[in-house]
This record gives C-alpha cells, sequence and structure tokens, in this order.
C-alpha cells in the first residue's frame, strides 16, 4: 500500500512533537534541580552568593544540551523533506523513530546532568575556596552523562536522512519488517540512554560533593568517576551498536 505526502508528513509532526515534549519536561527537570540547589546553597553560604550563582547558571546551561538537541531533531522533522512523496513507509517509520530516539534519548542525560550541577552547587557552598575545582569536576561529569543524547542524536540523523526510499516492488511483509526494524532502532538508543545518562550523572554529582567534603583527595575523586562513568557508558554503546544494526543490517 503508498503512502501519501500527508502520511509521511503525519509521522513527520508526531515525532517532533514526541521529540521536543520530552526533551522539553526532562530537560527543564534538570535544570530546576540546579536552581534549587543553588538557591539553597546561597542561604546556607551567602558570602559566596557570586561564586554558586554562576556555579548554578552554567550548570543549567550544561544541562540544557539534549533539550537543544531535541528541539534541532524537531525542527528538521517540521521543515525538512516530509513533503516529498519518495519514500513510503520506510521514510513514515523513520521520521517518526527518529523522534522516538531523540526524545527518550534526552530523558537519562537531562536527570544526571541536573543532579550533577545540584549536588556541585551544594558543594561549593559547603566549600567556597575550592569553587573552581568543583565547578570544573560538573562541567566534566556533566560532559560525560551527556554523551548517550549526542549517540541518539547521531542516530536520530541517521534515521531522517540516511534511510532508503521504499522500492516499488518490495513487498508488505518486508515493508512491514524494516517499518518496525526503523522504529525499534530508535527505542533501542532511547531506552538505552535512560541508564547510563542518570548513572553518570549521579557519578559526577557524587565526586562534586566528595570534593567539597575532601578537597585533597581530588585525584582519587576524579579518578573514580571516570572509570565509573565508562562502565556505565557502556551499555548506551551497546544500545548505539544495536541501533545501527537494526538500521542498515536489515
Amino acid at each position: 500500500m503508498a503512502l501519501s505526502v500527508e502520511h509521511i508528513q503525519i509521522a513527520a509532526y508526531l515525532g517532533a512533537g514526541i521529540c521536543v515534549g520530552i526533551g522539553a519536561v526532562t530537560t527543564g527537570i534538570g535544570s530546576g534541580i540546579i536552581a534549587g540547589e543553588g538557591a539553597y546553597g546561597i542561604v546556607k553560604q551567602p558570602k559566596a552568593n557570586e561564586q554558586i550563582f554562576r556555579t548554578m547558571l552554567i550548570g543549567q546551561a550544561a544541562a540544557q544540551t539534549a533539550g537543544i538537541f531535541a528541539l534541532v531533531i524537531s525542527m528538521l522533522l517540521i521543515y525538512g523533506r516530509a513533503d516529498a512523496p519518495e519514500g513510503g513507509w520506510f521514510k513514515a517509520a523513520a521520521y517518526l523513530a527518529a523522534g522516538l530516539a531523540m526524545g527518550l534519548g534526552s530523558v537519562g542525560p537531562s536527570l544526571g546532568a541536573g543532579y550533577a550541577g545540584g549536588q556541585a552547587c551544594k558543594s561549593v557552598a559547603r566549600m567556597p575556596k575550592h569553587g573552581n575545582a568543583i565547578m570544573g569536576n560538573m562541567l566534566i561529569g556533566q560532559a560525560l552523562s551527556q554523551t548517550s543524547a549526542i549517540f541518539a542524536l547521531v542516530v536520530a540523523f541517521l534515521l531522517i536522512y540516511s534511510v532508503p526510499n521504499q522500492a516499488a516492488d518490495i513487498s508488505m511483509g518486508r515493508i512491514i519488517v524494516k517499518s518496525v526494524a526503523l522504529i525499534a532502532a530508535g527505542l533501542s538508543i532511547g531506552f538505552g540512554t535512560l541508564g547510563p545518562g542518570t548513572g553518570i550523572g549521579y557519578v559526577a554529582g557524587k565526586a562534586s560533593d566528595m570534593m567539597g567534603r575532601f578537597p585533597n583527595e581530588k585525584p582519587k575523586i576524579m579518578r573514580t568517576m571516570f572509570l565509573g562513568a565508562a562502565v556505565s557508558e557502556s551499555t548506551a554503546i551497546y544500545s548505539l551498536v544495536v541501533a545501527f544494526l537494526l538500521i542498515f543490517a536489515l
């Protein structure tokens, strides 16, 4: 059964709404966590007001990364080639899958970055003289937690621009198999970022907390953070590999 342009547009617009909707929710929560801990820290340590406020703003900016990715993918789905008749079911499934990939892919990284930023604000309030070191650790941890969001972004781009058009003589069974595989690719990387993004943010947050309590142990704390983040990130890589196989090998 052939699809009209309107059907492909429906899939693209639905994917765009899912993408930016989920991205906005989780990014807002992450940024709110940072602001809440920043306000608590300022009350606890009024003399460090400017330092805590700066840490809060920088942390919120970093926590917005996945939300910005979701916005970009949504704009591409809305203003891309959804009005082109080529592609059929493959294109419709790929557009919907792209929205799912980036929307779900923003949840873990946004929440993880929010927790890392919130703990950094608390830590700066506890130990203002080590504020620069704590903020640096926060940014590193947030960057590591956003790696999963980058994986989701890559998969979303591939789904939008690398899926071949549906052949005219293809069987309905093959259409169903390939369309389901494309949607599964979006779900694979989308759900696959939940644990790594959140887990790495938790590791980074605890590392910043400990740096505010035991600043002389910074090398050991950071080494443990990097090792823990690397192990946590491995599962996102598994999801990325499976997503690639679903897009290109089936």
